[in-house]
């Protein structure tokens, strides 16, 4: 599948403040923390970038990547519009990370979730 909507994981294993683009510096805590994102070419082209340590920080996401380790990903299958569902469905289940985070060409709160643990 080279299209769809994802939630990408990441483990973040210590407190760290980290300098997100325009968002500016802020604290992000040990645990977990789900992505929601869309690609409608290349998918698992995206992915691995979100996966790699060298890379230019370009995306919110960029700048949480090259700290915390990438778990896995979820894939949804679907169109682009999708993405703001999904990270709605998930601001059910675990905290706003940042406010803002990877939301800045959607009207959403925020693209990142936050779990201090899995239970």
């Amino acid at each position: 599948m080279e299209s769809g909507v994802y939630i990408a994981v990441f483990y973040l294993r210590s407190r760290q403040r980290i300098a997100v683009g325009k968002l500016g510096r802020r604290v992000f805590h040990e645990g977990f923390y789900f992505y929601v994102g869309s690609a409608q070419r290349n998918l698992s082209d995206r992915l691995e970038r979100h996966a790699r340590k060298d890379k230019p920080l370009r995306w919110h996401i960029d700048y949480l990547s090259v700290k915390a380790k990438m778990l896995g990903a979820v894939i949804v299958p679907g169109p682009r519009e999708h993405e703001c569902k999904l990270a709605k469905e998930l601001g059910g289940v675990f905290e706003l990370a940042v406010l803002g985070f990877g939301a800045s060409d959607c009207c959403c709160g925020g693209h990142l979730f936050y779990a201090r643990k899995l239970s």
